[in-house]
Formats: structure tokens, C-alpha cells, sequence
């Protein structure tokens, strides 16, 4: 299954000036270098599954990506008519992070993916402690599967080492995003789903492990 959008979707001036905005400051401040920005698609409903080593890995993506992006928030970020609104502008999703399945955050995404959004996901669920990569969740495969759409990789190098989790401010250093070529799992999700419930729970993280292991087969040249 694929979404009906097939036309680009412009990006939006506000969203264009905050993009050029965010990039100039990373390059000046990080030498922030973009690869691969070919393998994105130019239209439809496609996720963007990132590893998730500090705290400027979604701004990173953001100034990144050739396309408007959508990205999550815990709601409790939603504060006031005017933080709401700026958030709600650079397509902030507001999601419930205290533990319980947020179903209405869940509907919001495949809501997007479905008009022909890029959604940024991260696998792992959380930054990283030390550097290493994380267990994928099921989550990225459970949306992957519901939404039929392809899954971009992408991979941040440095991000960890200018900005770890323990540190309150990010330290000069070289940052670089790579975007993988779209894998499309449409094939995996058609022979579970003729299985059965059991086999499509099964292969929502199935769906997830193979996304983590193509983040971390990306390799700068």
C-alpha cells in the first residue's frame, strides 16, 4: 500500500527560512555536512528513522531534509497559544510520553504519512547513554505497516560527541548526516498479514530491527 500523494509538496516559506536558519548556524557552528539527500523522495508518505544520540538530532534533520518534515514532542512542550502554534507551524507532533500507549499521537502520524508527509522517527525511542546504538521498539515497524510506506535511514555522525546526554551545552566539532536509499516492506507486511494477527505483531519489530541495521550500515565515504 502507498499514499495517494504523488505530487511535491512545496516547502513552506516560514518553514524554508527556519530550515536556512538552522543550517547556517550548524554549519558555522558543528562544519555540518548533508550526504545522500537523492534517496528521499520528493513526495509521498515516507519515514525518516534516525538514530538517537543527542539532543540536535531532530533540528539536524530539519535543516537537513529536502522536504518539510514532521517530527515528535512530548505535549507537555505545548505550553500556551503561542508555543503551540510556533510548534504546530515547524509540524511538531504533540505525543503523551508517560508510558501509556498515546493512540491519539499514534492516529496523528499515520493521519500525516497518509497525506503524503515525511515523519521523522527514532527506532530506539530515547538518546543513547554512551555513544552505542540502542534495541530498536516496534513502534517505527507498527507504523511502517499500518501506513504502507517506505523507510529512509538516516545516521548522524558526531552528534554524540559535540552534544552527549549529560552535557548541559553542545562543544564545537564535526556533525554529518547521511540518508539512506528507501526500503520499501511491503512485501514482509502482505505474508504476515495473510498469517494473521500473531505474525503482523511479530513483524512490526521485525520491520524495526531491519530499519536499525540499515541506520547502522550507513557509512560516511
Amino acid at each position: 500500500m502507498t499514499t495517494a500523494h504523488s505530487t511535491p509538496m512545496p516547502m513552506r516559506p516560514w518553514y524554508r527560512l527556519a530550515q536556512a536558519t538552522s543550517r547556517l548556524l550548524y554549519e558555522c557552528l558543528f562544519n555540518f555536512r548533508i550526504h545522500g539527500t537523492e534517496n528521499v523522495p520528493p513526495s509521498g508518505g515516507v519515514v525518516l528513522a534516525c538514530n538517537h544520540v543527542s539532543f540536535l538530532d531532530p533540528h539536524a534533520i530539519g535543516a537537513a531534509c529536502p522536504r518539510e518534515a514532521c517530527f515528535l514532542a512530548r505535549k507537555t512542550l505545548f505550553v500556551g497559544k503561542l508555543q503551540s502554534a510556533l510548534l504546530r507551524s515547524w509540524n511538531v507532533v504533540p505525543v503523551d510520553l508517560s508510558g501509556k500507549p498515546d493512540i491519539t499521537g499514534l492516529k496523528a502520524l499515520m493521519d500525516r504519512l497518509r497525506r503524503g508527509y515525511a515523519v521523522t522517527l527514532f527506532p530506539e525511542g530515547t538518546r543513547t547513554h554512551d555513544g552505542s546504538f540502542q534495541e530498536a521498539k516496534p513502534g517505527v515497524g507498527l507504523l511502517v505497516a499500518k501506513a504502507g510506506v517506505p523507510v529512509v535511514p538516516v545516521r548522524l555522525f558526531g552528534a554524540y560527541e559535540v552534544w552527549p546526554r549529560n552535557q548541559k551545552l553542545p562543544r564545537r566539532g564535526q556533525v554529518d548526516i547521511m540518508f539512506g536509499k528507501p526500503v520499501h516492506y511491503d512485501a514482509m507486511i502482505a505474508e504476515a498479514r495473510a498469517k494473521g494477527a500473531a505474525a503482523m505483531k511479530d513483524v512490526y519489530q521485525r520491520i524495526a530491527d531491519d530499519v536499525m541495521e540499515r541506520i547502522k550500515a550507513l557509512r560516511l565515504d
